[in-house]
């Protein structure tokens, strides 16, 4: 008996709940499906052969691009059937050096977790938890990496405004001054946030691919986003959480505890063969290990929500922590560590500190945008629409999301 089939017997009862989520979606008109009739046009294509030419990238280099990510989509495992073929293809990378950098014990836990896609919009990585099981369900939406692409390339750019004074050596007003100075960058942060919010896609941001000069640091800061996502859900799944009875249940303590086993997890899978084979090289990433893309992503989130919630007003109890606690907790939780402590606290300052200004920057813009015009023009608000398939068949337990 092969070991794949020995993990799918460990997770039966979630790929089974998962076919039936999957089934429900399809007649859901919110559902992130791909149609299969859709053709990208060659005004399509000669659009984004011309944004790579901007962005100082040669013919030949644009065609292998494309080459190599049509073989991958080919290739890649299904975990959803109709969603985009690209998103399986980002799961699977992400889920290898995942599983790689777990400790034996939490290995034969994560077992009994299904990572799956699914066919949802936003900026969406959730655990499931399958009732009456120790099982999981690990989903990562359509539109996350996307998303954290999105992100970690405006964020390269408002580092690149100072290079090395984004950190320790930040000064708040000299930031907010180059970010005012720079208007078609600070629009590209509001059209992410903005795009987000209206359509959980990024149908509205204006494709602007890296440079050679960004495309590292844009790869190895999205990749930690990422990964991060992925950890911290998996890390309630190895914690068994929201599956205590008759216990006091603290639904923040939880996320602290996932926020740690993440960033744990994180410094432990920059070492390993999966995360060198996934990035293709062996350049350390301070923003995997050091914990500053789990800020980032949980930063730029709550930014996401501010704007979302000034267009579609959604009160919901919320069980998560402030982002400045859980930061706080990231950046801090080895300070004896005195070697990497340093580096550490510069390059999580950096990220908390670039969301900050960009957030200040942008408050003015929220005081003055028809959010009441936009939504009196809008359908119901995408995300709950969305929501209410997996609480039709999952009335309990933990239905976390980052």
């Amino acid at each position: 008996m092969t070991k794949r089939v020995t993990d799918e017997m460990k997770k039966a009862a979630a790929v089974d709940l998962w076919n039936q989520l999957l089934d429900r979606a399809r007649a859901n008109e919110w559902s992130s499906f791909q149609d299969p009739e859709y053709a990208v046009t060659d005004t399509d294509r000669e659009r984004v052969t011309q944004a790579y030419l901007d962005a100082g990238w040669h013919l030949d280099e644009i065609k292998i691009l494309g080459e190599r990510n049509r073989q991958l989509a080919v290739s890649a495992p299904i975990t959803s059937e109709g969603v985009n073929r690209n998103s399986e293809v980002m799961l699977g990378r992400l889920v290898r050096p995942l599983m790689g950098g777990l400790s034996p014990t939490d290995r034969l836990r994560a077992e009994e977790a299904h990572f799956v896609v699914e066919p949802k919009a936003g900026p969406l990585v959730s655990t499931i938890n399958v009732p009456m099981t120790s099982e999981s369900i690990i989903a990562m939406g359509t539109h996350f990496t996307r998303y954290c692409g999105l992100i970690a390339r405006a964020y390269v750019r408002t580092c690149n405004l100072q290079p090395f004074a984004t950190g320790t050596l930040y000064k708040e007003s000299d930031l907010r001054l180059k970010l005012r100075r720079n208007p078609d960058l600070l629009f590209y942060w509001w059209s992410i946030f903005t795009s987000y919010a209206l359509t959980g896609t990024h149908c509205l941001t204006e494709f602007k691919p890296s440079t050679r000069s960004e495309v590292l640091l844009m790869e190895q800061m999205a990749a930690a986003m990422e990964i991060f996502a992925l950890a911290h859900e998996l890390g309630h799944h190895c914690l068994a959480h929201g599956r205590k009875f008759n216990a006091l249940h603290d639904s923040r303590s939880e996320e602290f505890e996932a926020d740690l086993f993440a960033v744990k997890l994180c410094e432990t899978i920059e070492r390993t063969a999966e995360y060198q084979e996934m990035q293709g090289y062996f350049f350390q990433n301070p923003y995997l290990w050091s914990g500053a893309g789990g800020i980032l992503l949980l930063g730029s989130i709550e930014i996401f929500r501010k704007v979302k919630e000034k267009i579609f007003y959604n009160p919901r109890f919320d069980t998560h922590p402030e982002f400045a606690d859980r930061a706080d907790k990231i950046i801090h939780r080895n300070v004896l560590e005195i070697a990497s402590y340093e580096t550490r606290l510069d390059f999580c300052s950096s990220a908390r500190n670039i969301l900050r200004c960009v957030l200040l920057e942008l408050e003015p813009i929220m005081r003055v945008w028809p959010f009441k015009e936009l939504s009196s023009k809008l359908p119901d608000d995408w995300e709950v629409a969305q929501q209410k398939l997996t609480r039709s068949l999952v009335p309990g337990g933990l239905q976390d999301s980052i």
